[in-house]
């Protein structure tokens, strides 16, 4: 019985330090990074923001390994940009914003322009009998004289530039009420990017919006992914991926591929454009943005 024991005892010894050297030799089964990714980020209507997400983590997964994108729950931009905290770490990893002096103060900004400097460039969302209150417009002057009030929401970046331009702004706390709020005249231009005018339209069919014909609103305003602070090698990855992507083209292609029949509905050559002064964006990020070639502008 003895030796019947020890010569047991010594065989699972044995399989017990092969399965042990094995396992050190092939290395445990890597699992897939985890990103939280803002859930407006993940189901935005405008779809290219997360193919440029997922094309600069995909170039990026021989170095940084295979990830898995998960949504977080919803929740407001002033929320989600609080989010990126470190001190909320695991909460929130990436979203994309609007940049400021502000923003990239409390999370880590990839300064590489997701659709160059298209979100800076703004048409009116108004009522569709509303046309003539926009007519015969010259100048920013003209445009305050008219008492004509913008709807924006509390804590974007724009609401800030507006004022700081002399225009007439009125704040809602949620983005969705916005468009509630235009339908029952609190305000009378919602002043959307034209990156974002034309899926907004599509979205609010039944509203009666149309897009105003003659003016266009400029100010310098780049659109970044945002990281949180506590996840710098994720910040390191997107730089990476994107700028990979950038070099090769593949960004300016995705964005001409993507907006230019959009933006020639909206006749952008056509319009009066007031260029408005944005003091709340650091010079690095201000020097980030390229002009786009095909821009009637």
């Amino acid at each position: 019985m003895h030796r019947s024991s020890t010569l047991i005892l010594a065989l699972f010894t044995l399989t017990f330090s092969v399965f042990s050297y094995a396992k050190e030799e092939l290395g445990s089964p890597v699992l897939p990074s985890k990103i939280i990714v803002w859930q407006h980020t993940v189901d935005n209507p405008t779809k290219i923001i997360m193919v440029m997400l997922k094309q600069a983590l995909d170039i990026t997964k021989a170095e940084y390994g295979d990830y898995e994108i998960i949504s977080s729950i919803p929740m407001e931009q002033r929320r989600a940009v609080s989010k990126l905290s470190k001190k909320y770490k695991g909460k929130l990893d990436i979203a994309h914003l609007a940049s400021s002096a502000s923003r990239e103060k409390g999370a880590i900004a990839v300064r590489i322009p997701l659709i160059e400097g298209l979100l800076g460039y703004r048409v009116c969302l108004i009522r569709q009998n509303d046309q003539d209150k926009f007519s015969n417009i010259k100048s920013k002057q003209d445009f305050i004289d008219r008492n004509i009030k913008i709807g924006q929401q509390q804590d974007w970046p724009d609401t800030k530039i507006l004022e700081k331009n002399g225009l007439k702004v009125q704040t809602s706390y949620k983005y969705s009420l916005l468009f509630r709020q235009l339908e029952k005249q609190r305000f009378d231009c919602f002043l959307r990017g034209v990156n974002e005018i034309s899926d907004e339209l599509e979205q609010h069919a039944n509203a009666n919006f149309v897009a105003e014909n003659n003016l266009l609103f400029h100010y310098p305003l780049p659109l970044f992914f945002f990281v949180n602070e506590s996840r710098p090698d994720l910040a390191k990855r997107l730089t990476t991926g994107l700028t990979t992507l950038k070099e090769n083209g593949v960004l300016a292609k995705l964005v001409e591929d993507y907006y230019k029949d959009k933006l020639e509905k909206l006749h952008l050559g056509t319009r009066k454009v007031f260029h408005l002064e944005n003091p709340f964006l650091p010079d690095k990020s201000l020097h980030s943005i390229n002009a786009i070639p095909w821009l009637p502008l």
